[in-house]
């Protein structure tokens, strides 16, 4: 089993600021999917986006230095705990950051609790990590889940369509996505015409998309990620589908590339960054192509955000203690290029403005990265399940 670990430090001469700070390091991993399905909507492109956002520090608090390390736990649950074992106990990483994928979420979750550390949850989307599985005491989710998903797909119903067919992941994610889905649509008036799961890493969807055209469904929602979500897609168009495609997983700008627009062209997607294309949000994007040569997709742009606002309270409670650093996150509200009107709450997820885009048409691109249109703006407060419904366990 291949475990990759690359290591950067930012370091400079400390200051004479007195920090209560942990080895007189903050130390931030970065684990994610470096080499499989996920890579190019999280993988190094995050990396790199928390890098970028501890150079905004000038690579120190408090005159401490700043450490990023890199890890892939290759979709391994097995591999992420190992990880994050060695990050905790040898290498004394404060707080582990992105992970992508929620079955691995999990298992470093667990760990984390047991070592009073802190995850950071950017890529991962199961709602279970504000609801029956939360530790607002070590964790926060930060970009998406699969509640806020379905609440804002659901909003959409009226211009997509009423009768739906599920095409899912069958692992954790794709099973908390359909669970989600399905009360938020039959809620909305729609009829669920069939449902077929899925292996990750799925090359062949040939007979998943069959069940679907025979169910004469109006909308196919790929409740995938990745490549997955992609070749799914591409399945859909090769068969001459006529049906509505919502993608979860179309949140890759290189992804949506890859495949191009008379693929994807018209395939719908909730997008938890909403682009302001104001003067920072272009400068940001510009540095982010500049190094990593592609557009940067939500999940980069959410752990840059999320490390950010970690650096920050940091700074202001001068500590790395897990439980004061939260609570300074809590007080503190979320506004960078991600979102402008973010905070965090009790129960450790992050509220904020989503946006429901489309894919648009090679003649409606007007250039090598314009891949997307967006078609409606939903809430945070409207989309995110309400604290007390969720059934967080350390809220009772």
């Amino acid at each position: 089993m291949r475990t990759v670990v690359s290591a950067l430090a930012l370091l400079v001469a400390a200051g004479a600021a007195q920090a209560q700070i942990a080895g007189d390091k903050v130390r931030i991993g970065v684990m994610s999917d470096l080499s499989g399905v996920y890579e190019s909507g999280a993988g190094m492109g995050s990396v790199e986006a928390v890098r970028m956002a501890v150079e905004e520090f000038g690579g120190k608090i408090n005159g401490k230095p700043i450490e990023v390390l890199a890890g892939d736990h290759q979709n391994k649950p097995d591999t992420g705990v190992s990880i994050a074992n060695r990050w905790y106990d040898v290498d004394k990483v404060d707080v582990i950051a992105e992970l992508v994928n929620s079955a691995v979420a999990f298992a470093v979750l667990d760990v984390t609790k047991q070592k009073n550390k802190m995850v950071m949850l950017a890529g991962a989307g199961s709602a279970d990590f504000t609801g029956k599985a939360c530790a607002p005491g070590n964790s926060v989710h930060w970009v998406y889940d699969t509640y806020q998903l379905s609440a804002s797909i659901a909003a959409a119903v009226p211009q997509l369509g009423k009768k739906w067919y599920f095409i899912s992941a069958d692992y954790a994610f794709g099973a908390a996505l359909e669970a989600g889905l399905r009360p938020s649509l039959t809620k909305a008036g729609v009829e669920i015409v069939g449902a077929v799961k899925h292996p990750l890493s799925t090359q062949d969807f040939s007979s998943f998309v069959l069940q679907a055209q025979n169910s004469g469904a109006d909308v196919i929602a790929l409740n995938n990620g990745g490549d997955d979500t992609i070749n799914g897609l591409k399945a859909i168009r090769e068969f001459g589908l006529k049906a509505k495609v919502v993608g979860f997983g179309l949140d890759s700008p290189l992804s949506v590339k890859a495949m191009g627009l008379e693929v994807g062209q018209g395939a719908y997607n909730v997008s938890a960054w909403v682009n302001r294309d104001d003067a920072e949000t272009k400068a940001w994007i510009a540095k982010f192509i500049e190094r990593r040569k592609v557009f940067p997709g939500s999940f980069q742009v959410g752990v840059y955000s999320a490390v950010k606002h970690y650096l920050k309270a940091v700074e202001a409670a001068n500590t790395t203690d897990t439980q004061k650093v939260i609570e300074k996150m809590r007080e503190l509200p979320v506004r960078d290029i991600f979102t402008n009107d973010g905070y965090l709450r009790p129960d450790g997820r992050m509220v904020h403005s989503v946006a429901l885009t489309q894919i648009k048409s090679p003649a409606e691109s007007k250039g090598e990265w314009d891949l997307t249109k967006t078609v409606g703006l939903l809430k945070g407060d409207d989309v995110f399940r309400p604290i007390d419904q969720g059934g967080c366990p350390a809220l009772k």
